[in-house]
């Protein structure tokens, strides 16, 4: 009865410590994001102080420009690993299932 018991619990234990480690990745990867993010933001406000004449808003506004496609690609990057985490935890429980259903 005990071993039923533990057969029938399994897979749900794997799924959860599958979600465990899946939520864990994705949080991770959001607070290097939001961490990025911050530090370009008080890069760009330190720049900001420096504009003294036409001459340094003109350096400034380029260097904008350039953080601004710095932070598109890192957008798509993000994307991009946000959708590989996504496929691998559902191939990942695809595969439990489909163990499951074999062992059942």
């Amino acid at each position: 009865m005990e071993k039923t018991f533990e057969n029938l619990v399994a897979p749900v234990k794997e799924l959860n410590d599958l979600t465990l480690k899946n939520i864990e990745q994705i949080a991770a990867f959001q607070v290097k994001a939001i961490q990025e993010n911050a530090r370009i933001s008080i890069d760009s406000l330190q720049s900001a102080t420096e504009i003294k004449d036409l001459d340094s808003l003109q350096d400034y506004l380029q260097d904008q420009i350039a953080v601004a496609q710095n932070l598109s690609n890192n957008a798509v990057e993000d994307a991009q690993e946000i959708t590989k985490l996504g496929i691998s935890y559902a191939t990942s429980v695809k595969e439990l299932v489909e163990k499951s259903v074999r062992t059942a």
